[in-house]
């Protein structure tokens, strides 16, 4: 008798142990086969983002040593900008420039629930806007990464003066449209309004966009609607901003096609700029970086986990059948059966309760690798916001929601090839507790295994 027809005449004998088997291989062929379908769906989307990706960069405090203005915005100055964008292979750049204002002939959005602002506060910034004045709005990082897109009207751009763009929250409750002027006034009780302008600004609304944050806001200076951008110019005139005074929140800088970023940036760090302060860093890393490195690497410690999980469950639970075994393994050997055609036997046992495991673990990765990709996505997500959160930068605005953003879905299926890896981890397994669990028994001589005495 062959050592494959010994394996399937004891599988079939033994049905309370094969199904338990089965359960056990099951539960391991499908956490591998959905930490594997996650883990290649997150490296499939992270491509996905740096190919639609900007090259580039972008200079921007550094928070370990420069905490910003008094209200914790950028202080890059023109001056170091026009220095790296002199670069060879810098194509353009984009700034922002942020300054509060006063809606003078519209409202600003409230929350639903109101009683954000005590009296004081409702006074001095009840009407206010975020304004980012900017020189060509359609490069900026969150229209670039479709966080926010516009619905009606243009982008801004260099030429722009006295332009704005506006949310359509914002539009809709004011009866504005393209081509209405929007009227704005510096707010004084700012922090960063170091000269107490109130100078006021009448804009022409260019541009209407949609889009929001995520994240549950909780005040209404948070409220994407009540962020309206404008060119360069208006923001300079609002807070009277002299040349040698100006600052930016950061510069994004695009290369040109072809043109190595790591190279440029070492570039950059060479020119006399104040790099204990500012930093440079790649505008395509956040997003792919945090979702590969995030997901994958939570993944492949799920799938190591398994791996040990599986071989720890499977050497004991081997060890203790083949304990009951001792017997029929001491006939085999009297027979001259010989021991590699034992664990030869073995292993087939293992094998033919391991291919119909495959199968149905493949039908409950199905099930559960969404649920698997989705719970690891929000756990890297929830990670990202407590690590700002730590470091004090995390709110509901759309600015936060951009810093901790790292996809919002993830859409995971289990492809049928990566049953050969998962088949080939198995049997490897399957191979190293056999051998550990039939070891010791194979080395005892027919009289010892049949419990006859000497």
């Amino acid at each position: 008798m062959t050592f494959i027809s010994r394996a399937g005449r004891y599988v079939l004998r033994k049905r309370i142990r094969t199904l338990v088997l089965l359960v056990i291989l099951t539960i391991v062929s499908a956490s591998m086969l959905a930490t594997i379908a996650v883990s290649q769906a997150a490296k499939h989307e992270a491509e996905q983002i740096e190919k639609q990706a900007v090259v580039g960069f972008v200079l921007a405090n550094n928070p370990q040593n420069n905490s910003g203005t008094p209200r914790g915005a950028g202080t890059v100055k023109p001056a170091d900008v026009q220095r790296i964008a002199k670069l060879p292979g810098i194509a353009s750049y984009v700034v922002r420039q942020n300054v509060t204002a006063d809606l003078t002939d519209a409202d600003a959005m409230k929350l639903p629930e109101g009683d954000d602002y005590d009296k004081t506060k409702e006074q001095r910034f009840g009407n206010a806007v975020n304004l980012e004045g900017t020189n060509d709005s359609a490069k900026l990082n969150a229209f670039a990464s479709h966080a926010l897109s516009i619905a009606q009207g243009r982008h801004l751009k260099a030429s722009d003066k006295h332009m704005s763009m506006i949310h359509e929250d914002l539009a809709k409750a004011n009866n504005l449209k393209v081509g209405d002027t929007l009227t704005l006034r510096a707010n004084p009780y700012d922090a960063d309004n170091e000269s107490g302008s109130t100078a006021s600004v009448t804009t022409t609304i260019a541009g209407i966009f949609k889009g929001d944050s995520n994240r549950k806001v909780a005040t209404r200076a948070e409220l994407t609607s009540n962020t309206v951008y404008t060119d360069l110019k208006t923001t300079r005139e609002l807070y009277q901003y002299k040349p040698d005074k100006e600052i930016y929140q950061d510069a994004t800088f695009t290369l040109a096609k072809g043109v190595d970023v790591e190279k440029t940036m070492n570039d950059a760090k060479k020119l006399p700029v104040d790099w204990k302060n500012y930093q440079i860093t790649r505008n395509d890393q956040y997003t792919a970086g945090m979702l590969s490195a995030g997901v994958r690497s939570m993944m492949r410690g799920t799938l190591i986990g398994v791996l040990i999980f599986a071989a720890l469950v499977l050497c004991l639970v081997l060890l203790l059948w083949m304990n009951d075994r001792r017997r029929e393994m001491g006939v085999l050997v009297s027979i001259g059966v010989g021991k590699p055609s034992m664990v030869a036997q073995y292993v087939s046992e293992m094998i033919l309760v391991g291919i119909p495991s495959l199968a149905l673990g493949w039908l409950c990765a199905r099930g559960v690798a969404q649920w698997l990709g989705s719970s690891t996505l929000r756990s890297v997500n929830a990670s990202a916001a407590r690590e700002l959160s730590s470091m004090g930068q995390a709110g509901g605005n759309l600015e936060s929601n951009m810093a901790t953003r790292s996809l919002s879905t993830l859409a995971v299926s289990v492809d049928a090839g990566a049953i050969l890896p998962v088949s080939l981890g198995l049997l490897g397994v399957v191979l190293v507790c056999v051998l550990v669990s039939c070891m010791p028994m194979l080395y005892k001589s027919p009289r010892d295994l049949l419990g006859m005495q000497r």
